[in-house]
């Protein structure tokens, strides 16, 4: 299937939901006059890519399993116009040689200083330089870089002199994702780019088209070049995005960790009585991950890693430590339930042994005869036998104190200095020297086998409410959706498709009153992610816990941290009648304590209600005015 365009807005009803409109006319309509103020000239596109809130899956992508992301209202606008007719001419430098084009770079927020950049649009990007010191230009400058490399690659052969760019592009920025609260504005900044230049370039649509998917695969990458490692989830999640749906992104063939295979498809969030909202509050404390990932993120891929290797030993699935990529928790459970597709090199998988299953293992074991279907790998019958595996194999007296690198090694059979060479791409610093490879194991298969409860709720829900009202939820076929690589493209995102082998733990509600029983089902999902995170992840920090802690009290029915957490922000399943006087509650309890000399505008961006909204989108101002319609 090819990747299909990026979709064209002619008005905000195009963009947001009802309940939005208002606002972001008005903070459009400002975005238009402030453009129209500072270059004399009205914007003729935005390019518009939104937040993204993890819903559930927290550091689990890079071992290979699923998350349930959704695209929030909060959003980048990138408004811009390309040789306008007139302008404010002293503040527009021309081109320094011909076929450069000057990019004039500011934001509505004056905290952001403006910069000019100049580069040849019909290049491949090499010419154009991330400033050395890290400016909030960096971002705008990755996705260029990105999107005109893959032009160029992309480029059909008949096309030996490509067009020349405009002289100049007139950009005006303006973003209402809070940055360090785990949102990920900067997946936000680097696909609005991405879309800016696409557009500039002319190849959104027609033979040459680039689709979604190659945003999406240009901005995975165009964020490597500012230091972020990033698996795809966020990108993802800003460009497919529906309103209402959750976007259940899974890697059911990956071979490693930071390498994205991803596959996605759109899960619809039920209808309810009352109806829910998700509530983001940011702690406002941001982990400098610079300065803390060898003791935090960069300590939790090494401790999985050596996690993988162990649990690999135990299996009988012969794994060379020093070789890559690494294999991740995901290729385990498919090498040793014999699933087909793309395997890891080193891997070999015996037959499975049932001698080595003890009787009070925390499930059956899934013998060969009643394997689920290879489509379903990491369902629910599989995630429990792994981990009663997983607990016999890292589990046991002493092992929540953690094991150190001579006593990996040892069970390993391998030396301890050439396995940590081996392991260790980036400086890591155990407490007490002692990876707590048990505990981070737990939370991780723990946390898959949450997400695909989560997930297998909503498609129940939806296929009961289909078959009671046949025309509320479109009837799918096929299966998932959106696939994306380093080396692939990223098909459409059809309709919402019900899983025909879901086996979920999880019944469809059946209490008198479903709506509370379907989303205190959700909520219990979310709460023992969050006790996972605080207890065997330990990604939390006393700024979450509180806020967690004053969410359920003020009537949250779930609460959990969303992001990498060690600061960022809390998500809250709240039901709508209630979301007023819980926004209230925990600014007294939280905000008014910890930060009383918040303006009112800073309360707002620090915690507020949102719903799944559109994706990626580029709007054009039809009549050239400055109010956006």
């Amino acid at each position: 299937m090819e990747s299909s365009p990026l979709p064209l807005a002619t008005s905000l009803d195009q963009i947001y939901t009802p309940a939005a409109l208002a606002h972001e006319g008005e903070r459009w309509n400002h975005l238009f006059e402030a453009f129209q103020n500072e270059y004399g000239t009205p914007v003729q596109k935005v390019s518009r890519a939104p937040g993204r809130v993890n819903i559930i899956g927290e550091h689990i992508d890079y071992c290979g399993f699923s998350v349930l992301p959704a695209a929030i209202e909060r959003d980048v606008l990138i408004a811009f116009s390309t040789e306008p007719a007139q302008t404010n001419a002293d503040s527009i430098p021309a081109p320094s040689a011909p076929g450069k084009t000057v990019i004039v770079l500011r934001n509505l927020e004056s905290k952001y200083s403006p910069t000019t950049i100049e580069v040849d649009l019909a290049g491949n990007g090499d010419d154009l330089a991330l400033p050395e010191q890290h400016h909030w230009s960096s971002y705008f400058i990755a996705g260029t870089k990105g999107i005109l490399a893959h032009l160029v690659k992309t480029r059909s052969k008949n096309v030996s002199t490509p067009k020349p760019g405009p002289k100049q592009i007139l950009v005006l920025v303006q973003g209402t994702v809070p940055e360090g609260s785990g949102l990920s504005s900067s997946s936000a900044m680097t696909t609005a780019s991405a879309i800016a230049l696409l557009e500039v370039s002319g190849r959104r649509e027609g033979d040459m088209q680039v689709g979604r998917s190659d945003v999406t695969n240009v901005a995975i990458e165009s964020e490597r070049l500012v230091g972020v490692n990033s698996g795809g989830m966020d990108q993802s999640a800003s460009v497919f995005s529906r309103p209402m749906h959750l976007l259940h992104i899974a890697l059911p063939t990956s071979h490693s960790e930071f390498i994205p295979q991803l596959k996605a498809r759109a899960i619809p969030l039920p209808q309810t009585d009352p109806a829910f909202s998700f509530v983001i509050a940011n702690t406002l404390v941001t982990s400098n991950k610079k300065l803390t990932a060898k003791f935090h993120y960069n300590l939790r891929v090494v401790e999985c890693r050596l996690g993988a290797l162990l649990l690999a030993k135990f299996l009988d699935l012969h794994v060379d430590y020093q070789t890559r990529p690494f294999p991740s928790y995901k290729t385990l459970v498919d090498a040793y339930f014999g699933h087909k597709g793309p395997t890891h090199g080193p891997i070999r998988s015996n037959s499975q042994r049932p001698e080595r299953l003890v009787p009070d293992a925390a499930t059956v074991p899934a013998l060969p005869s009643s394997r689920l279907p290879p489509r379903n790998a990491g369902g629910a019958h599989e995630l429990r036998t792994m981990m009663g595996l997983v607990g016999q194999a890292l589990g046991g007296p002493g092992m929540e104190d953690g094991m150190t690198w001579e006593q990996v090694a040892e069970r390993l059979e391998v030396d301890p200095k050439e396995l940590e060479k081996a392991v260790t791409d980036r400086e890591v610093e155990p407490k007490d020297g002692r990876f707590k490879i048990w505990t981070r194991a737990r939370h991780v298969f723990s946390e898959a086998l949450r997400v695909y409860e989560f997930k297998e709720l909503l498609c129940n829900t939806a296929a009961t409410s289909q078959r009671a009202t046949p025309d509320a939820v479109p009837e799918s076929k096929g299966t998932p959706i959106l696939e994306t690589s380093s080396t692939g493209s990223l098909p459409d995102l059809p309709s919402a498709p019900l899983d025909p082998y879901a086996t979920s733990s999880l019944a469809v509600p059946k209490d008198d009153d479903p709506s509370k029983e379907l989303l205190e089902q959700m909520g219990n999902l979310m709460n023992e992610s969050m006790e996972s995170c605080q207890k065997d992840y330990e990604c939390s920090c006393p700024e979450l816990d509180e806020l967690a802690s004053i969410a359920r009290k003020n009537g949250a029915i779930g609460s959990r941290v969303t992001g990498a957490g060690w600061g960022g922000a809390t998500v809250s399943l709240v039901r709508e009648p209630d979301v007023p006087e819980f926004l209230e509650a925990v600014r007294a309890e939280y905000y008014a304590k910890r930060f009383p000399d918040l303006t009112e505008a800073e309360l707002n961006d620090a915690c507020f209600a949102t719903k799944p909204e559109n994706g990626a989108i580029l709007y054009e101002n039809e009549d050239a005015s400055t109010q956006a319609k």
